[in-house]
């Protein structure tokens, strides 16, 4: 007899489990059914864009000021020519000269690192910066 309680009793264990899990089942089918869109999700969406078109756009912004390679040339040969016509016809001193000289140093010193300086002379197009102690 003890056999057949214990049977029965586990039976029935066994129903109220299987019947749990297809409660359990239909819940989260229930659940997982599509909702209609709600405005909350059409904003969500919306913040998320304009905070992604947001951020894209300040580092572009600070890739081109800060990383970017750019190209400016530096007419070294026309000032130093500039420089030497003005030191013959004895407009500038020597002293002068040298200040001058100095200048172009120290203008070439100021030029960002994510600039590359080329020779004036060497420009083949004119739409390049041109950088003038």
């Amino acid at each position: 007899m003890e056999n057949q309680q214990e049977q029965g009793t586990t039976k029935a264990q066994a129903e109220d489990i299987s019947s749990a899990e297809g409660t359990a089942v239909t819940e989260m089918a229930e659940e997982n059914k599509p909702q209609e869109p709600v405005k909350s999700d059409l904003r969500t969406i919306l913040k998320a864009v304009l905070a992604s078109s947001v951020v894209s756009a300040m580092l572009l912004v600070v890739y081109d000021a800060y990383i970017a390679q750019k190209i400016v040339a530096l007419d070294v040969k026309g000032y130093i020519a500039e420089q030497r016509d003005l030191f013959m016809g004895g407009k500038i001193s020597e002293e002068q000269l040298k200040r001058n000289f100095d200048r172009l140093e120290a203008v070439k010193d100021k030029v960002r690192r994510n600039r590359v300086i080329i020779m004036g002379d060497v420009l083949v197009k004119k739409n390049v910066e041109v950088i003038r102690p």
